[in-house]
C-alpha cells in the first residue's frame, strides 16, 4: 500500500510541476479543445449473462443499423415493455412508439397513439390499448403482439375486455350498474349476447341459512345477471356486486355454468369471511391430469400424463372483506369445481367495485408453476403459492425481503428490484424456495418476452439474449406478469 501511495503522489506531483511549467511557457495558449465525440457504446457484453440465459447475446439495440434509432435516441430515454415475444419501445419525449420482435429486431408495429394499458385477449396473448385523441373525440385501439390492429371504437360507452366488446348502459357508473349491457366478438358477424343487469328486490345479504334454501338465494341472485368483469376462451365472468361470482357461457347464448358466492368459500381451517367481494387475480392453466393405467389385480398402479388431454383452464380469485384476512380460490373455469381455498396473511382491500383489471403486481412462473401474490398487510408483502397443489411456498417476511418488488419470471427464476441500498439494485432468486441466486449482475434485465427473450442494459446499452433453454410449446398461454392489467 505504501508503495502505491507514493506513485499516485509522485504522479500528482509531476501534474503539478508540467502545469506550472506550461502556464510559464505559454499563458496565452488556447484551452485543448473537447472530445469531438462522446465514447461510442460498447457491442460487446463484458461479463457472465444473467441466470436462465443464453451465454452470448443475440444483439444489440443501440445500432445505426436498427430501425429503432429515432426513438432510441430520445434525449430523455426510452421505456420498453415485453408484449408477447416481442418488446414495445416508447419514447419519454413523446408519443411515438415502435413494436419489434425480439429475437431479429423487425418491426411489428409503429404509432404515436397514447399507451394506456395492458392486457389479454381470450386465449391469454398479450395485447395492448392506444388512444388519440381529436378535440372532444377519443378514439380507442387493440394492437396485439403481431402488431395488427384488433378493435377500433370512438363509442365511450364500449370497452374491450380480454378480447371482448363490452358495450354498457348509457351513463354507467359503479354506484348505478343496472341497464343493458351488449357483450360481442370484434370481428363483423361474431357471436352478440345482450341481457339486463337488473337490481334484486332485497339486495343485503342475510345470516347464514340452510343450503337449500343458501341454494335458491344464489339462484335467485344469478338471475340478476351482473357486470362483466373478464373473459377466457368461451366463458364471460360477471359480477352482481353483492358478493357473487357468475360465469356464462358466450357460445351458448349466455348460458349460466356455474356461480360462487363469497360466503360459500371456505378457508381450509374453515373459515369464511363476512361480505366478501370478488377480484379476479388471473387465469392459468393446469398441467393435463394423469391417467390410471388398467392393471391385474392385485398389481400396483401407475399414473402417467394423460398426453391426449387438454391442459385445464382456471381462474383464480380473492375474496376480500373489510378488516378481514383474504381468501384465494381456484376454480375450474368450465365447471366452477373449487379445486382449494388459501387464506392470505392480511387484509387485501378490493378497491374500485367491478373492476375489470386483475390484482396487479403478479408474477407467474410457468416453468414452476409457482405464482407471486402481492400484499397489502405491512409484515408480508409477497407470497408464493404452488398453483396446482394450492400451498404456500413461501413469503417475504423480513425488511431486506420486503425491500424487493418482484417484476418477472424466468425459466424458475424470478428477477426483482431491490431497495435495500440507495442506488437500487436487481436480485434474481429461485420462484419455488426464494433462494438467492444472483445479486450482483452484470448487466440489469429491463424486459423479458413470453418465449423467454431478454433486454439487459449494461454500460448504455441494450442487449438482447435468447433463453438458455427455449421454452416447451404449451396449448394455450396462461396470464403473464406484472405491469399486464
Amino acid at each position: 500500500m505504501r508503495s502505491g501511495r507514493r506513485r499516485l503522489w509522485t504522479l500528482v506531483t509531476g501534474v503539478i510541476l508540467l502545469s506550472a511549467a506550461v502556464s510559464c511557457t505559454d499563458r496565452d495558449a488556447p484551452p485543448e479543445p473537447a472530445p469531438s465525440s462522446p465514447r461510442p457504446l460498447p457491442t460487446v457484453y463484458e461479463g457472465e449473462a444473467p441466470p436462465g440465459l443464453a451465454d452470448t447475446p443475440l444483439r444489440y439495440l443501440h445500432d445505426p443499423q436498427e430501425p429503432a434509432q429515432e426513438i432510441l435516441d430520445d434525449p430523455r430515454g426510452v421505456r420498453i415493455h415485453a408484449v408477447g415475444d416481442a418488446f414495445l419501445i416508447s419514447s419519454n419525449s413523446e408519443e411515438r412508439h415502435l413494436l419489434q420482435e425480439a429475437a431479429d429486431g423487425r418491426v411489428l408495429w409503429r404509432g404515436e397513439s397514447r399507451v394506456e394499458r395492458f392486457t389479454q385477449d381470450r386465449t391469454g396473448a398479450d395485447v395492448f390499448e392506444v388512444s388519440t385523441r381529436e378535440g372532444d373525440r377519443v378514439t380507442r385501439s387493440v394492437v396485439d403482439a403481431a402488431g395488427r390492429t384488433v378493435w377500433t371504437s370512438s363509442d365511450p360507452r364500449e370497452s374491450y375486455l380480454n378480447g371482448l366488446v363490452v358495450r354498457a348502459p348509457a351513463d354507467w357508473s359503479a354506484s348505478e350498474p343496472y341497464g343493458e349491457f351488449v357483450i360481442r366478438e370484434p370481428a363483423e358477424g361474431g357471436v352478440e349476447w345482450s341481457y339486463e343487469f337488473t337490481a334484486p328486490e332485497d339486495p343485503a345479504r342475510g345470516d347464514a341459512q340452510e343450503d337449500g334454501d343458501k341454494d335458491a338465494e344464489d339462484e335467485e341472485a344469478a338471475a340478476h345477471l351482473g357486470v362483466p368483469v373478464g373473459a377466457r376462451d368461451e366463458v364471460v365472468l360477471l359480477d352482481d356486486g353483492a358478493g357473487l361470482l357468475q360465469a356464462r357461457d358466450l357460445a351458448d347464448d349466455g348460458a349460466l355454468l356455474w356461480r360462487v358466492s363469497g360466503d360459500s368459500v371456505e378457508a381450509p381451517d374453515g373459515r369464511t369471511l363476512s361480505t366478501p367481494r370478488p377480484h379476479l387475480v388471473g387465469f392459468y392453466t393446469l398441467p393435463a391430469a394423469e391417467k390410471e393405467e388398467d392393471a391385474p389385480t392385485g398389481a400396483e398402479e401407475s399414473a402417467e400424463p394423460d398426453e391426449t388431454a387438454e391442459p385445464r383452464w382456471t381462474v383464480l380469485v380473492r375474496w376480500s372483506s373489510p378488516e378481514e384476512s383474504s381468501l384465494l380460490s381456484l376454480h375450474d373455469l368450465r365447471d366452477g369445481t373449487t379445486l382449494w381455498t388459501l387464506g392470505e396473511p392480511g387484509s387485501n382491500p378490493l378497491g374500485d367495485s367491478f373492476g375489470a383489471t386483475p390484482v396487479p403486481g403478479t408474477v407467474w412462473d410457468g416453468a414452476t408453476g409457482t405464482l407471486l401474490v402481492p400484499q397489502a398487510d405491512a409484515a408480508t408483502t409477497v407470497i408464493a403459492v404452488d398453483l396446482a397443489a394450492g400451498e404456500r411456498l413461501w413469503s417475504f417476511d423480513s425488511v431486506a425481503e420486503r425491500s424487493v418488488s418482484p417484476r418477472f419470471a424466468l425459466a424458475g427464476y424470478v428477477y426483482g428490484d431491490s431497495r435495500a441500498d440507495d442506488d437500487g439494485s436487481q436480485v434474481v432468486f429461485e420462484a419455488t424456495t426464494k433462494d438467492v441466486v444472483a445479486d450482483d449482475l452484470t448487466g440489469y434485465v429491463e424486459a423479458v418476452t413470453d418465449n423467454g427473450h431478454a433486454l439487459v442494459v449494461q454500460d448504455r446499452q441494450r442487449f438482447v439474449f435468447a433463453p438458455e433453454t427455449p421454452p416447451k410449446p404449451t396449448a394455450a398461454p396462461s396470464l403473464s406478469p406484472t405491469e399486464r392489467g
